[in-house]
């Protein structure tokens, strides 16, 4: 039997705003509520490269763990 694994959205020319990378959410303090995104981003580079990454919902994210003093 072959599974297939469910598809999320990917956006490319910006996303929504209720979604956030994790770097957006770790500047505002924030961390994802779930390890695995619900979208990806597409992206390009200045330099002509580009990639991709994950969309979190900004809802969904928790308060960063922060470290002991």
């Amino acid at each position: 039997m072959n599974r297939r694994t469910p598809r999320i959205p990917t956006y490319r020319d910006g996303y929504p705003p209720h979604l956030a990378t994790a770097a957006e959410l770790e500047a505002l303090g924030l961390r994802p509520g779930t390890q695995e995104p619900v979208a990806l981003y597409a992206f390009c580079s200045p330099d002509g490269g580009g990639g991709t990454c994950g969309l979190h919902e900004r809802a969904a994210a928790v308060p960063r763990e922060q470290g002991a003093s």
